[in-house]
């Protein structure tokens, strides 16, 4: 059995064994191991350029679901194996191959790193009673999700996700809200190539009969299937219409399409959420391999796909999850929601260059000469600071040339000077850099006139 063909067990260690190799002799000052400073291999530092494009996008994303009257949830990085075991499906790669899963003491809790968003959310919602008022609630949230998968451009081991719901609402309508809620999102950024998906996966009531009829039609051509469906057909015969091998899509391009044996109700919020979309303008197709891959989806569900990423065309995708209370032994609920991969977002919007690297330049630099200088100025880039005012100035003792160097480097609008002589004068030069004029400003009102500039 391959690393990849079972959970990933991480062993947590409580203190330090001197005998351990690897360990540091912190006491000497000197280290007895050396460590490669290396990120682990499918997860990556933010920083610099890079980390403001991501805040950026964190901070529209946020905004436009205040907008849209979402509330905003965390939940814990950690959960119980039993929520996504019991939820996601147990014979699921998210199960079977990818979780994280933590080893502690023989006997004691199995927990796992959360490795998708919306079983975590709904384990929050019923231990804190959220849907007990009955009302249409709305929530969005944005946290690191964690799957041992094989690293390739927009999926990584630890990804990033916004996602949406909204609880106690069954209606189309509520459907139709967050496919167009993802389609503002997409035109915000500018992105306009891509396409919305939708199908209908059924309920309690038609689903299981158009299983047997799946089957059914499978049953012939089963040994033709790859391994993994073959594996499915029993339990989970649906996710074999939506296996990327070519070979299986073969087979199921000419399988019965779901949409055809659909209960009324199923059948109706289908049109329903169809008719509901045209009123908005969002085009859409039906695609009856689009039944998203986990036990917990029910009635309507979509993708965005998109040439922009290449063979990895899903953007985003959603849909309506209204049993899936029943699996932490709640009453049934309608729910419904998305996940938005924010790897995949940034790679589309690296591709159209629509975001522009903001540079951050201090509003002024303090050159202080000397401890006197450095003790007036260094109280007032504080409070100058705490007043929303961008301030830099260097610690160390250095001559004017250098300062005013470093100063130039900062980007800084204008350079304050400050030394013995205009302590003693009562005036310091306050220099443009644009242009390197210069003006004289009285220190008694040093504050007042720095803060009048911005």
């Amino acid at each position: 059995m391959t690393i990849l063909e079972r959970p990933i067990v991480l062993t947590t260690f409580l203190g330090y064994d001197p005998r351990h190799p690897g360990h540091f002799g912190l006491g000497s000052g000197v280290l007895e191991d050396t460590l490669e400073p290396k990120a682990v291999r499918g997860m990556h530092d933010l920083f610099g350029p890079e980390m403001d494009r991501w805040t950026q996008v964190e901070n529209r994303l946020k905004k436009i679901f205040a907008d849209f009257g979402y509330a905003e949830i965390r939940t814990p990085a950690l959960e119980h194996l039993e929520v996504f075991s019991h939820t996601v499906g147990d014979d699921t790669d998210i199960v079977e191959k990818q979780m994280y899963q933590i080893q502690q003491a023989e006997g004691s809790e199995k927990l796992v790193l959360r490795p998708e968003g919306t079983a975590a959310f709904m384990r929050a919602v019923i231990e804190h009673q959220l849907h007990r008022t009955g009302k249409p609630q709305r929530y969005f949230y944005y946290m690191s999700m964690f799957r041992h998968e094989r690293p390739q451009k927009g999926r990584l081991r630890q990804f990033h996700q916004f996602g949406a719901e909204i609880i106690n609402d069954g209606t189309a309508e509520a459907d139709a809200e967050i496919i167009a809620l993802l389609h503002h999102i997409y035109g915000t950024f500018g992105v306009t190539e891509y396409e919305v998906k939708i199908n209908s996966v059924g309920d309690g009531t038609c689903r299981p009969i158009y299983k047997e009829k799946l089957k059914a039609f499978l049953l012939p051509q089963l040994s033709s299937l790859c391994e993994l469906c073959q594996k499915r057909f029993e339990r989970s015969p649906l996710r074999v219409l939506d296996c990327k091998r070519e070979s299986c899509q073969a087979i199921v391009k000419n399988a019965p399409k779901i949409t055809e044996s659909l209960c009324d109700p199923c059948r109706d919020h289908h049109a329903s959420l169809k008719r509901r979309l045209t009123s908005l303008g969002i085009p859409f197709e039906e695609d009856p391999s689009i039944v998203r891959g986990l036990d917990y989806y029910s009635r309507t569900a979509f993708e965005f796909t998109s040439n922009l990423l290449g063979a990895q065309s899903a953007l985003v995708g959603g849909g309506r999850y209204d049993g899936l209370s029943t699996r932490f032994g709640e009453a049934s609920f309608p729910a419904v929601g998305f996940g938005l991969g924010v790897e995949r977002l940034m790679l589309v919007l690296e591709q159209k260059q629509s975001l522009k690297d903001e540079t951050r330049t201090p509003s002024f630099y303090f050159a202080a000469l000397g401890d006197a200088a450095f003790e007036t100025l260094f109280p007032l880039s504080f409070r100058l600071k705490r007043k929303g005012i961008a301030v830099e100035m260097g610690y160390e003792p250095k001559g004017l040339k250098n300062l005013l160097k470093q100063a130039d480097r900062s980007g800084a609008r204008y350079t304050l000077i400050l030394g013995d002589t205009e302590l003693k004068d009562g005036k310091a030069p306050l220099k443009q850099m644009k242009d390197g004029t210069q003006e004289l400003i009285e220190l008694k009102q040093l504050e007042s006139e720095l803060t009048r500039r911005v």
